[in-house]
């Protein structure tokens, strides 16, 4: 369990870093062009993320999942992925006129043509990414990802401040998968598993196409609203939209992409054991919203600082699509460990059907929504996420054996500690007159009351991550000096830890006593997803690696 520790914590050390490079050329991008420029700029990558969807091809997935994984499959996996990503970048080279005049935007042109040929580079380094991604070796992904994004960053600031326009996010989508290419290769400079190799086209085939249909549904339903906003309302909307979105979407950034990373090795290698997942579901699912619903009070209720500070004053008309997609957002969480566990537990093709009886209604919605501009389409995402989630739930409710019950009862220390939260921003408004509109020191001051309060709520209501902190915290008491130890102690017995005052565990019986003792209500550890993969199994399987998008056509923001 140290192992899958040390892979969290490298899993959220490559996320915050990169976070923060990104916020940089937000900051930086959003002060140099307008809402116009960055509109084009997001039609054009919504492109690229609908074939994203299908570059991959369900290869990474495949590798990462596969109970027993032979050289022959690696060879077959890379080469499956070199034809895709020629086909798609022939036809992007070929095509992006057509989508230019589509979109009623000429300069997607040369946009699409120049971040068509990163699918060539991804395909190469995507494949050894998965690999190390299989072993759980996020240290190593963790490198490659954030020196792409240190390489992908800097490119597209650098242009954005030197005057190309819209064009830098081309440019910077490009180096990110060419970075990505080189730095796995050094990372793992093996080159014997690319051959071209055909061998075991038909069971990837089979595992790669419903992963395949399940990506590029889930994109059709995220880009399609762009594209009809787009060609209805203009590029100026469109910006206005997106980067209300990037905003939106910082919870995510912090907690679900670093979970989500996790999700699929962890679940598959539990299940590997033979053993059901409804139990580390439910704490996966439980420590996810402890950050994610928080998180996103905090965007609703300090937007207009996040906006100021973020974006500039030009974006102010941003706020309240802000507002409301944030609350939208809240009811998404199921959605980043639905697609994982249902793959670990053999529901691959229920990912498929879910989407193929969501998509059309939710899609209709937004279609019709997008024709009455930002806020309405904003506003669509209240109908059209119960229908998404519902029907994803459904499939997987059945699959791991879960109730409605048992569901509700691991969201509720979250959803407490939720309003917990909220409470700190709340405060600060009502003695601001109940103005939103909250100075940078109002919105610290808010903003740390609540995390105070959400901390305190995690310990009341005995959450199950709390057991985490705990260990977090009783790593840092071994390290703190003799005269902190006594409080350190004091707030981890608040969290629920039973340690002796002064004391930190050693690190094998901080796993024990985080993840035997606390098992509330019957839920695990987060840590005990991959408990029971063994060393043995972990050394006899290949070298390698892969992160769920690392490798893709880029990371930084538009």
């Amino acid at each position: 369990m140290a192992s899958v520790r040390r892979a969290v914590v490298a899993v959220y050390f490559e996320k915050y870093a990169t976070l923060i490079l990104n916020l940089a050329t937000l900051y930086v991008s959003s002060r140099f062009l307008t809402p116009n420029e960055i509109g084009a700029a997001f039609l054009g990558a919504s492109l690229v993320a609908l074939a994203e969807g299908m570059r991959d091809f369900g290869v990474t997935n495949y590798i990462v999942n596969a109970e027993k994984l032979s050289k022959e499959e690696i060879r077959t996996s890379f080469t499956m992925m070199l034809v895709v990503a020629i086909i798609l970048t022939t036809a992007f080279v070929v095509t992006a006129g057509l989508y230019a005049d589509f979109a009623h935007e000429p300069r997607l042109e040369n946009f699409v043509r120049t971040v068509a040929f990163g699918y060539l580079f991804s395909s190469i380094g995507s494949p050894i990414v998965a690999l190390l991604r299989r072993d759980l070796k996020f240290w190593n992904i963790a490198a490659i990802n954030l020196g792409s994004a240190l390489v992908g960053n800097i490119t597209t600031t650098g242009l954005v401040m030197m005057g190309f326009g819209y064009m830098s996010f081309a440019w910077g989508s490009l180096s990110y998968p060419l970075s990505t290419f080189v730095f796995a290769v050094l990372m793992r400079p093996d080159l014997s598993i690319f051959r071209i190799e055909f061998t075991k086209w038909r069971e990837i085939l089979a595992f790669g196409g419903f992963n395949t249909a399940t990506g590029l549904l889930t994109t059709l339903g995220e880009v399609i609203p762009t594209f009809m906003l787009g060609r209805a309302s203009g590029s100026t909307d469109v910006g206005l939209y997106s980067r209300a979105q990037q905003v939106t979407q910082m919870p995510s950034r912090l907690v679900i992409s670093a979970i989500s990373a996790v999700a699929l090795p962890g679940f598959a290698a539990y299940a590997r054991t033979g053993r059901p997942l409804k139990a580390p579901y439910l704490k996966a699912a439980a420590s996810l919203t402890a950050f994610h619903w928080p998180g996103l009070a905090m965007v609703i209720l300090l937007a207009y600082p996040l906006v100021h500070i973020l974006l500039g004053p030009q974006w102010d008309t941003s706020i309240p699509l802000v507002q409301v997609m944030a609350a939208a957002t809240m009811l998404c969480f199921p959605v980043p460990l639905m697609f994982p566990a249902l793959v670990a537990a053999g529901g691959i093709r229920d990912t498929a059907k879910a989407w193929i009886i969501s998509l059309p209604i939710t899609s209709l919605i937004m279609i019709l929504a997008a024709q009455h501009g930002p806020f309405v389409l904003a506003l669509s995402i209240f109908a059209t996420t119960p229908i998404q989630v519902g029907v994803g739930l459904w499939f997987l409710m059945r699959r791991l054996k879960l109730s409605v019950g048992e569901y509700l009862r691991a969201l509720v220390p979250s959803a407490v500690a939720t309003l917990a939260t909220a409470l700190g921003p709340l405060v600060v408004i009502g003695l601001n007159g109940l103005d939103m509109d909250l100075s940078v020191l109002q919105a610290v001051l808010g903003g740390g009351l609540g995390a105070v309060l959400w901390f305190l709520a995690m310990g009341w209501t005995r959450h199950p991550f709390a057991a985490e902190l705990a260990y977090l915290l009783g790593r840092v008491q071994a390290l703190a000096p003799a005269c902190l130890r006594a409080p350190f102690a004091l707030i981890r017995r608040f969290l629920g830890e039973d340690t002796e005052q002064g004391r930190a565990p050693a690190p094998a019986d901080a796993d024990s006593k985080t993840n035997t003792p606390l098992r509330r209500g019957g839920v695990q550890s987060v840590w005990s997803v991959v408990k029971g993969r063994s060393t043995a199994s972990s050394n006899d399987r290949l070298d390698g690696r892969q992160a769920l998008t690392a490798g893709g056509i880029g990371d930084e923001p538009l």
